[in-house]
């Protein structure tokens, strides 16, 4: 039965989303690292976080390529002629790259999940947990210990779910179940584990900017601007369906072993790659600020404010004409008044300071401008 294949099975779309993202993401990067020079600001652990995260998406990008490449992934199984056997104990050079590309991916994927996960918390660190004693910023060292913990023991656990017998992994589909017992429990549990994490790193934020003193608008602006990693979130919970449906035996997105491991690597590297561009959107939008939206903005005004600019002028005029000759009335009579005849000039015109005026607001601002 060939009918029933879904784009994220399929191999044009794997190898479209691989090249996409793969483009995107280093764009993404050398934009943020070009907002930090713009800014004149060094780069913080978040940032240098993302190269690492970059490089092993990009890793799980050719990843995909190769396995397209080899037909190990986005066709159909490749039955011999003549095979009358089990699918499931079939070996051949089309299974075997299948077997190289899902082993590489699998211990690819927590590495860039974790260097992604902690770039988030160190950039919620630098944002809200300025007081090292603070509860906020001891839970977010703890949740990055975690990450770090939970990112190491699952790609040593993927490294040698077979123990010692790396050959099992090459083999057939029910030779590989039979001599690797952990591997579909040690699945679900990666996937459950991320999305779980990954909602938590999602609402963080929000109770920390509810607590603010700012307008409904702003807080709302500012909260999504912190949830722009929701595609992120999305893959992820698509991957945790489809491994809680496998694992159940109640839900099979195909019958085809090769296109299984498809559509999982599709939503894996839909993770990471929109994970690293949603990581870097708080950071480069400084530029689209500056470059796209602050000219855009000077530009309208400079257009509809032209044919009023002559009459504001002379308004302006005038009122600073009239404010100057009361200011003049008022100090003339003050200096031949009777009542202040013991003032000199020097003090009648000498003018208080204007004393300058605190916005709490202002402080937390330039908090999220400089962390971003």
């Amino acid at each position: 039965m060939r009918d029933g294949q879904q784009y994220y099975m399929r191999a044009g779309h794997t190898v479209a989303v691989a090249i996409a993202l793969i483009i995107v993401d280093i764009i993404a990067v050398g934009l943020r690292f070009w907002t930090r020079r713009v800014q004149r600001n060094p780069p913080r652990a978040d940032d240098w976080l993302m190269i690492p995260a970059t490089i092993v998406t990009i890793g799980i990008g050719i990843d995909q390529l190769y396995g397209v490449s080899r037909k190990g992934l986005g066709y159909w199984t490749e039955i011999p002629p003549g095979y009358t056997g089990s699918e499931e104990d079939l070996v051949t050079p089309q299974i075997v790259a299948r077997a190289h590309v899902e082993f590489a991916y699998s211990l690819m994927l927590p590495v860039a999940l974790g260097c992604l996960k902690t770039s988030f918390l160190f950039f919620y660190m630098r944002v809200f947990a300025i007081q090292k004693r603070s509860a906020t910023y001891k839970f977010l060292v703890g949740f990055i210990v975690f990450v770090v913990v939970w990112a190491v023991t699952f790609f040593f656990a993927t490294l040698f779910e077979c123990r010692l017998d790396f050959d099992a992994i090459w083999s057939s589909h029910n030779d590989f179940q039979r001599r690797c017992t952990q591997t579909v429990p040690l699945v679900f549990t990666l996937c459950t584990t991320d999305f779980v994490t990954d909602v938590a790193i999602m609402i963080i934020p929000i109770p920390l900017i509810l607590r603010l003193n700012l307008s409904t608008s702003k807080k709302v602006g500012v909260c999504s601007m912190f949830l722009l990693g929701g595609g992120t979130l999305v893959a992820s919970l698509i991957r945790f369906i489809m491994m809680l449906g496998s694992f159940f035996r109640n839900f099979d997105m195909t019958s085809d072993n090769i296109l299984g491991v498809t559509a999982c690597i599709y939503w894996g590297m839909v993770e990471c790659g929109v994970g690293v561009f949603a990581a870097c959107l708080p950071t480069i939008q400084h530029l689209f600020r500056i470059w796209v939206w602050e000219p855009a903005v000077s530009s309208t005004k400079t257009l509809f404010g032209s044919r009023g600019s002559q009459t504001s002028q002379s308004s302006e005029y005038n009122k600073g004409t009239l404010q100057a000759d009361q200011t003049s009335e008022a100090a003339y009579y003050r200096v031949h008044s009777r009542s202040s005849c013991s003032e000199s000039p020097a003090q009648l015109w000498s003018a208080p300071m204007r004393q300058p005026v605190y916005n709490p607001y202002d402080g937390w601002h330039g908090r999220i401008g400089a962390a971003v």
